[in-house]
C-alpha cells in the first residue's frame, strides 16, 4: 500500500467530526508506526535486555533519583 493510500483511509476512517488537530495527531501516529516497522525490518533496533539495562539509568537522568 502506498503512503498516500495509508493516509487516505485512516482519515476515511475517523469519524467525521475529527479535528484537523486529531487528524495530524493520527497521522503522526501512523508515520511513527510506519517508521518503527521500517527500523524493525532493517534491523535498526535495540534487545529488550539492553534497554532494561539502560532503563534504570535514563530513569535517574530524568528525575535526579537514583535507581532502586
Amino acid at each position: 500500500m502506498t503512503d498516500r493510500q495509508l493516509i487516505l483511509d485512516a482519515v476515511r476512517n475517523m469519524p467525521e467530526t475529527a479535528s484537523l488537530a486529531e487528524i495530524l495527531d493520527e497521522l503522526r501516529l501512523l508515520q511513527s508506526v510506519e517508521q518503527g516497522l521500517a527500523d524493525t525490518e532493517n534491523g535498526r533496533v535495540t534487545p529488550h535486555d539492553e534497554v532494561a539495562k539502560q532503563l534504570g539509568t535514563w530513569i535517574t537522568k530524568s528525575s535526579g533519583r537514583t535507581a532502586a
